[in-house]
């Protein structure tokens, strides 16, 4: 049978002219694209700290929303690499299976059921354990429930016949290393899933409950199922290698944004970990001298740590939440700790002003008092040497 499937430079010539053809509307729709990417982001990130009356002022700037923009996007692509991380070991775990091609799609069906054993079995020891286990014995027996899944399929005569087609017919050394091959392939697809589970562990924004363990635990079950459909469609679907490329590309994208939708606080936490890369939101303190309409009496002293400045203006202690092109929120020092669920019910205390008008000056350093040193070990060498006791013997020889 004759292959007719196009050579990488003829597809790719092919894509690219079309490209080039079509270049200044896609350009635009990019642009556009971009553009609802940063508005949308800044304005998840400004509901996220519960100040959305700073989001129209923000996008005014528009250089500082360009490489918002950029570094939400890089974030994003980040995430769905780690997301995709299950997805490339399966498909490696698959492509073992060369011979005969056509045959592959069967084989990303078959190998289901031990992936999906044993991602319920991480699932289930991790969110819902009997006992305490060791990370050796977790691994074990998710390991074990996995290989039970793989010889399962031996049942099945085809599965036992694709595999003598790729090795031998008789069970020799090869056949035994492809075996082991495939096995370890499979147990290392679920050990991966570490990586996206703790991804939805970390994007999850709300209270620790039993109601929102139970949540994450179905969550991350699904994530870890549906993070193989792209491979699955590379391999099922029908075309040439390069259409099955594009078509497992757009699983992911299309998984992705699903992802997006549904986690509890997805992009809260991109935009989050974005605005503490920029410097948005700072993690430490400083003083910072306030513009002349803000009064000594406008402020809490004990919650700002509030000192009239020489040039008559109000300096407080704080940290920056939020900063975008002139916009700048001020919030006490004793919000630092706050975790992200619990900042719109104090954001409503910080000073939104100008960040042209605010003037910022480091803390100064605070030199706590050198305590006496201490002669702990002193008692203990008398007491391992005997001092005291050494100490009569030679005044008695003395005597």
């Amino acid at each position: 049978m004759l292959d007719l499937s196009p050579t990488f430079p003829e597809f790719f010539k092919k894509n690219l002219k079309r490209a080039l053809n079509h270049w200044t509307p896609a350009s635009v729709v990019l642009g556009l694209l971009g553009a609802g990417l940063g508005i949308f982001s800044l304005y998840v990130y400004t509901s996220a700290i519960g100040r959305r009356d700073l989001f129209m002022p923000a996008i005014d700037a528009k250089s500082a929303l360009a490489i918002w923009v950029l570094m939400v996007s890089l974030t994003m692509a980040a995430y769905l690499f780690i997301l995709t991380a299950t997805t490339w070991l399966y498909g490696i775990s698959v492509s073992l299976f060369e011979r005969p091609p056509r045959k592959q799609n069967r084989v990303a069906r078959w190998l289901l059921l031990p992936l999906i054993i044993g991602f319920g079995t991480f699932i289930l020891l991790l969110f819902f354990p009997s006992v305490r286990l060791t990370a050796t014995t977790a691994v074990a027996i998710i390991a074990a429930a996995t290989l039970l899944g793989l010889l399962v399929l031996f049942r099945f005569k085809r599965f036992r016949l694709l595999i003598a087609l790729n090795t031998s017919r008789s069970v020799d050394e090869k056949q035994i290393f492809f075996v082991v091959m495939l096995a370890l392939t499979l147990v290392f697809t679920i050990i991966t899933a570490v990586f996206a589970t703790s991804l939805v562990l970390r994007t999850y924004v709300g209270d620790d409950t039993p109601e929102a363990a139970r949540f994450i635990a179905l969550f991350s079950l699904g994530t870890l199922v549906l993070s193989l459909v792209p491979t699955f469609v590379f391999y099922t679907a029908k075309g040439h290698v390069y259409k099955r490329v594009v078509y497992g590309c757009a699983a992911a994208a299309l998984l992705f944004l699903v992802f997006l939708l549904l986690a509890r606080g997805a992009m809260t936490s991109i935009t989050y970990a974005v605005a503490n890369n920029l410097e948005i939101r700072q993690s430490t303190s400083a003083r910072f001298i306030l513009d002349h309409v803000t009064e000594l009496n406008d402020l809490d002293n004990l919650q700002w740590r509030t000192r009239l400045h020489r040039a008559n203006r109000v300096e407080v202690e704080a940290f920056q939440l939020f900063a975008f092109g002139k916009v700048l929120l001020l919030c006490p020092s004793d919000l630092l700790g706050l975790k992200l669920h619990q900042l719109p019910l104090y954001s409503r205390y910080c000073i939104s002003t100008s960040g042209e008008k605010v003037s910022r000056k480091p803390l100064k350093l605070r030199f706590t008092e050198r305590s006496a040193p201490s002669h702990a070990w002193r008692k203990h060498a008398e007491s391992w040497v005997g001092w005291e006791e050494q100490r009569v013997r030679l005044n008695l020889r003395r005597n």
